[in-house]
């Protein structure tokens, strides 16, 4: 497998702690999960496995309520 295409979504809280995570839907399921003990989060983005950043997701709030990651 090519490690240059392999992907992870990085999520910072406002603690400057941060979460990786192999899916936007996984990241957004822990988040909407732990959004009561760890607050909204400040920022989301897509990165490769070198840690260079591909692009920024926007923490958008949907219809119901639930926050989801925006391309």
């Amino acid at each position: 497998m090519r490690r240059d295409c392999v992907t992870q979504v990085i999520v910072r809280w406002s603690d400057g702690e941060e979460d990786n995570f192999a899916t936007p839907f996984e990241a957004e399921n822990y988040i909407n999960y732990m959004l009561d003990e760890l607050g909204e989060p400040i920022a989301a983005w897509l990165e490769d496995m070198s840690g260079r950043k591909k692009w920024d997701y926007r923490i958008v709030e949907d219809e119901e309520g639930t926050l989801r990651l925006a391309d």
